[in-house]
């Protein structure tokens, strides 16, 4: 990240010159520029860049409920006619890669209309928590979309089995998803 910022600092000298730079990231690169016990060639980097006027701002993501309510803003369904013991379904994937997360979601309503919805994270996740990210999120989405007796299926046998009891949650990340969940 310090490389790229060098570089693009170089070629981009009478910009960064004359405006402020505003650099969004999700690593410490102003704390790890600023420290005096780091290697050479960032020490290096770091009074090369300390000529322009740049400020380090934490990348920020999309909240869940957000998403959430912007998908049941745009959604063109009509849902006054349900009554409350009518099911929905709800089938969510989550996944990870080195590549970054995402999910997928697909909400049925009970008159059989399939609602599809494809979510890419803007922060790195561990399988199980993209797993429990797409949980949350399409709970939340159904929800939002009127829903009020809904059935779950997730290909996750762990967070299947926490759901349900049978497993504990042990990691701390994971104890929150699942208190999300069951609130």
């Amino acid at each position: 990240m310090a490389l790229a910022l060098v570089v693009t600092a170089r070629r981009l000298r009478p910009y960064f010159l004359s405006h402020p730079i505003g650099v969004k990231t999700n690593t410490p690169l102003k704390q790890t520029l600023g420290k005096p016990d780091t290697s050479g060639r960032l020490v290096k980097w770091a009074v090369e860049l300390s000529e322009y006027d740049i400020s380090y701002m934490p990348r920020t993501i999309i909240k869940a409920q957000a998403l959430a309510d912007f998908i049941s803003e745009m959604m063109e369904i009509s849902i006054k006619d349900t009554s409350q013991d009518q099911r929905w379904l709800l089938h969510v994937d989550g996944s990870s890669t080195t590549q970054g997360s995402g999910a997928g979601i697909v909400i049925t309503t009970p008159q059989g209309e399939d609602l599809e919805f494809v979510i890419k994270f803007g922060f790195k996740a561990s399988n199980n928590e993209a797993e429990y990210e797409a949980l949350v999120i399409g709970m939340r989405m159904a929800h939002e979309a009127g829903a009020r007796h809904l059935l779950t299926y997730s290909n996750s046998q762990l967070i299947v089995k926490q759901v349900e009891g049978t497993y504990e949650a042990k990691e701390e990340s994971m104890i929150q998803y699942l208190q999300q969940i069951t609130d």
